[in-house]
């Protein structure tokens, strides 16, 4: 999900978010109530306009699967054996280069960097779309099969891609390999920076989970493993700590959401906080977390019984057990809960309606109703860019007060 950066969520992740295409196309787009709790605004038909500015088809939902990325205006994404660099604000392609990404995209202004299916690492002038060096990842892959990319992050001059080896540093300027560590069948899922790089790496025993480790960015040492629960994800980070939602599961009864905050330095487990208490882990356990450094939101399974989904709000200094700060009802499950600016939240519900949610009012500003199952729209600097069935759509940010 998408991540304010009020605090350091991560200086390794430099893009917005990469994610395929909805199922089915847009049956209409229009403004106001899609919160059951609250009334739409009264200034939803101009300030808060969710029509797009305009739509590209790309072709056959079921043909295509492109790694879609929008950084500030800029949007990446392959079709077919086709890279695309987009300006979302304009709606108009800037250039295009002959492969075909299998991950996100990382830039750093002047080049973009993604891995493609043959197992190359391409880098681009981000202006031009000219070549200006590729390289053979360490996971080939064989006759007939893609290459399959779990991470592709860039900080500090260096580019970090996880796949089946492991993990590898290249330098960004030449595509020299800095270091290598190799990995579990599963690759580095998800990677964050600092003074000391966190990787999530898969554990196989009777269960499969996810474990954490501390590596020397420089030298790729590993420095600290923790491997106490299941952490899939890093919500956010502060120079000594960082949080990461534990996701272990049984039968007995605990809580929807156990968050940890974890030492930087050497992995241990300094804090739990625990919200919202269930009978049955398994049956009753959140969907998800997501949270800006201020505020954790977590996103409940939906309640058959009383037809509705509830997302909670607890500020991140919040005691466990703890009552929410303010909670949000919705008529469908929510699939997906994307942070804007201003406290605005952009909601996709599994009914396809979208949604611009004030956090802060728990009012509803603008929504849009869509067919086919839902995945997120990602948030750029002046532009949403709402993905449906074939087709992309970008729509001018809403200004918010």
């Amino acid at each position: 999900m998408n991540m304010n950066r009020k605090k350091t969520v991560s200086r390794l992740v430099v893009t917005s978010m990469a994610v395929a295409l909805l199922a089915s196309p847009i049956s209409s787009i229009l403004p106001g109530q899609g919160h059951v709790a609250s009334a739409a605004s009264a200034e939803d038909k101009s300030s808060y306009n969710l029509k797009p500015m305009w739509t590209k088809t790309l072709g056959d939902p079921s043909k295509i699967s492109p790694q879609t990325t929008l950084i500030k205006n800029s949007l990446y994404y392959s079709v077919g054996k086709k890279y695309i660099a987009f300006d979302a604000s304009a709606g108009k392609t800037r250039w295009t280069y002959p492969a075909t990404a299998v991950s996100q995209t990382v830039t750093d202004g002047k080049s973009v960097w993604f891995t493609d299916a043959t197992g190359r690492l391409i880098k681009l002038n981000a202006a031009t779309g000219k070549l200006q060096w590729k390289v053979k990842t360490q996971s080939q892959p064989a006759k007939k099969e893609s290459y399959v990319n779990h991470s592709l992050h860039a900080a500090d001059g260096v580019i970090y891609v996880g796949d089946a080896f492991g993990l590898t540093a290249y330098n960004a300027s030449n595509g020299k390999v800095k270091w290598k560590l190799k990995g579990g069948a599963h690759g580095y899922k998800l990677l964050q920076t600092g003074k000391i790089l966190v990787a999530t790496t898969t554990i196989d025993g009777a269960l499969t989970t996810s474990g954490l480790q501390g590596i020397d960015p420089q030298n790729g040492k590993v420095k600290w493993t923790q491997n106490d629960g299941d952490h899939q994800d890093i919500l956010f980070s502060n120079d000594k700590s960082f949080y990461s939602r534990d996701v272990t599961e049984g039968i007995d009864a605990g809580y929807a959401a156990n968050i940890n905050e974890i030492s930087l330095t050497n992995g241990k487990i300094m804090a739990t906080r625990s919200y919202i208490p269930v009978d049955f882990v398994e049956d009753q356990s959140a969907s998800d977390v997501v949270s800006d450094g201020e505020y954790f939101y977590v996103i409940e399974k939906y309640d058959e019984t009383q037809k509705k989904a509830v997302v909670s709000r607890f500020k991140t200094d919040s005691p466990s057990k703890s009552e929410p700060e303010k909670t949000y009802s919705f008529e469908a499950k929510v699939t997906e809960w994307s942070l804007g600016d201003s406290g605005i939240a952009y909601v996709r519900l599994e009914n396809g309606k979208l949604l611009m949610l004030d956090t802060n009012s728990g009012r509803t500003l603008a929504s849009a109703q869509y067919k086919g199952t839902p995945l997120p729209t990602l948030i750029g600097q002046d532009v949403l860019v709402v993905q449906h069935g074939g087709q992309i759509s970008g729509v001018k940010k809403p200004v918010t007060q």
